[in-house]
């Protein structure tokens, strides 16, 4: 994966529980990096261990941890030059996750050695079916946080649940996405 990913992480953890606990979480997952490159190409071992070595020295599930990053994700990468093109591939959240095979085909000419996952998007019982394919494992909770981060970038409350998964034999990850009206909590 590319360093900005990294830099997210790292800016999570550095926002949420300060630098000191950053270091140590960075030694825990054996990085002796001192920085992250934004540009640069990281084995996808060393986010592995970096989100197992906060799940680890936060004393948090695992999937916890992808959860809370999916939604961080959106939130840095919106603030960055990516959020103007995510403001442009959607005005809510059904079309901008319907454009993010487009979008990834967009950042693909900065990151020529991007392997992206794939998304299809298919409208179904009033909300939006999210097939989510990756050679990457484990990483659903992730796509649950980021669709949630989406739903917050557009001020949209959203209903998310993960109806198929990859780890348990289906084809891909499916989830089923459906806004609901601010005033409801269900």
């Amino acid at each position: 994966m590319y360093g900005m990913v990294n830099q997210a992480i790292e800016a999570m953890v550095t926002e949420k529980f300060g630098a000191p606990q950053w270091e140590l979480i960075k030694a825990r997952a054996g990085v002796e990096d001192p920085a992250f490159v934004m540009m640069k190409q990281y084995p996808d071992a060393v986010t592995y261990a970096l989100a197992t070595a906060v799940a680890e020295h936060m004393n948090m599930p695992i999937a916890d941890v992808l959860h809370a990053f999916g939604v961080y994700w959106i939130e840095f990468a919106g603030k960055g030059p990516w959020g103007k093109l995510m403001k442009a591939s959607g005005s809510n959240t059904y079309e901008l996750l319907g454009a993010l095979d487009a979008m990834h085909t967009r950042i693909a000419v900065s990151f020529p050695a991007l392997e992206p996952p794939s998304f299809r998007v298919e409208p179904r019982d009033g909300g939006l079916l999210l097939e989510y394919r990756s050679h990457r494992p484990g990483l659903a909770p992730f796509v649950l946080g980021l669709v949630q981060g989406v739903g917050n970038m557009y001020g949209e409350h959203l209903d998310i649940k993960q109806i198929a998964a990859k780890d348990a034999g289906a084809p891909c990850d499916a989830f089923m996405v459906r806004t609901r009206p601010a005033h409801t909590s269900e």
